[in-house]
């Protein structure tokens, strides 16, 4: 079960991509969108890391990096996008890094259409083991309690 403080974090974060979304309006680039919620976060004092750099491994050798937009509360990744819709791929590389990192949860927002879309992305299992820079075939995980089988990405 996460914990209650990785919820509220999750819900305030949700608040501040609608605010952005509301006020700056959708298509912009994603960057634009970052710059936003790098002020809104600060405004709703969240405390944030941003473009946090994660090294990625093969067999023990650094092969290179991931970046996160950003990292809210040391417990919630936040990825934002601005693309017509998510897809599955952006789902897995935000699981890959959330155990990385050892982060519960992760967010990805889509600012490309005219609602705010997001994903919050949980590992499938409560007791599924980090990653620890290991590089493996796809991984499940699942949205507000459901598998990705029953509530897909479309």
């Amino acid at each position: 079960m996460l914990g209650k403080d990785v919820n509220d974090t999750a819900y305030k974060v949700i608040g501040a991509c609608m605010d952005v979304h509301r006020i700056v309006g959708p298509g912009f680039p994603a960057e634009l969108y970052v710059r936003a919620l790098e002020i809104e976060l600060k405004e709703k004092e969240l405390p944030f890391e941003k473009e946090r750099v994660v090294t990625v491994k093969y067999k023990e050798n650094e092969i290179g990096s991931a970046v996160v937009d950003f990292l809210v509360n040391a417990s919630v990744i936040l990825n934002v996008r601005s693309q017509p819709e998510l897809h599955d791929v952006e789902v897995q590389q935000v699981l890959r890094i959330m155990g990385l990192i050892e982060a519960p949860m992760g967010l990805i927002m889509n600012f490309g259409s005219l609602k705010v879309q997001y994903k919050r992305v949980l590992p499938s299992r409560q007791g599924q083991q980090p990653l620890t820079n290991k590089i493996t075939s796809p991984l499940g995980y699942r949205e507000m309690g459901r598998t990705r089988e029953a509530n897909p990405l479309r």
